[in-house]
């Protein structure tokens, strides 16, 4: 994970799924915005890559158990995408308790290799990655175009202005400083700091609303 991306997830205060789910993308993005890689799923030492390889070895156990077996996979026999025993085990969870893929059998196993196996956003693992895929293509598009309509539902259900995501995505780092989040959010996380405001209110007021 590039630097200034690891830095910025520890020093700002995420208040709330809106700005959690900005601050992901920003952080898995770092590799293509850096011209260093394409696409997700070549973007070394992001914790998307590890979730995209997870993904991949789940589809060829799957694939190898009904070879085997000659019956379709079951969730007991075959590995499971997110498990601790899994490529990306020692991550996170994406999905957190509202979404139905969080209630399975990952969310239960021992955290071990995890600090947390409580999902952080209310999205699939599925919708994260193509909103990430989706949100890439536009970063490194000479000419961007407007957001696929397939990804708005996901960006509508937290709130977030479409038409600005790209570009909150690309200058985060410089508009964010010690809070992310809608307004009310920030200025909430300032109270309790004893502080008036922190920098990038017209910036949250743009891309949260």
């Amino acid at each position: 994970m590039p630097r200034a991306g690891a830095r910025l997830l520890r020093k700002s205060r995420r208040a709330d799924e809106a700005a959690l789910l900005a601050c992901s993308i920003y952080v898995d993005l770092n590799p293509i915005r850096a011209c260093i890689a394409e696409t997700p799923e070549t973007s070394d030492f992001t914790a998307a890559f590890e979730r995209i390889a997870a993904s991949r070895q789940q589809m060829l156990q799957q694939e190898l158990h009904a070879f085997a077996t000659r019956t379709p996979p079951t969730d007991d026999a075959v590995f499971e995408r997110g498990s601790t025993t899994a490529r990306d085990g020692w991550l996170s969870p994406v999905p957190d308790a509202d979404v139905p893929e969080a209630l399975g059998k990952a969310r239960r196993n021992s955290p071990q290799r995890r600090a947390s196996n409580r999902g952080f956003l209310p999205l699939t693992l599925d919708e994260y990655l193509e909103l990430l895929d989706g949100t890439g293509v536009q970063v490194r598009s000479d000419k961007r175009g407007a957001i696929p309509t397939a990804l708005l539902p996901i960006l509508e259900r937290l709130r977030i202005n479409a038409e600005a995501w790209v570009d909150t995505i690309e200058q985060f780092g410089r508009r964010f400083r010690r809070a992310v989040g809608r307004v009310s959010s920030m200025a909430a996380f300032a109270s309790v700091q004893g502080k008036c405001w922190f920098q990038g209110v017209s910036a949250s007021r743009m891309a949260f609303g």
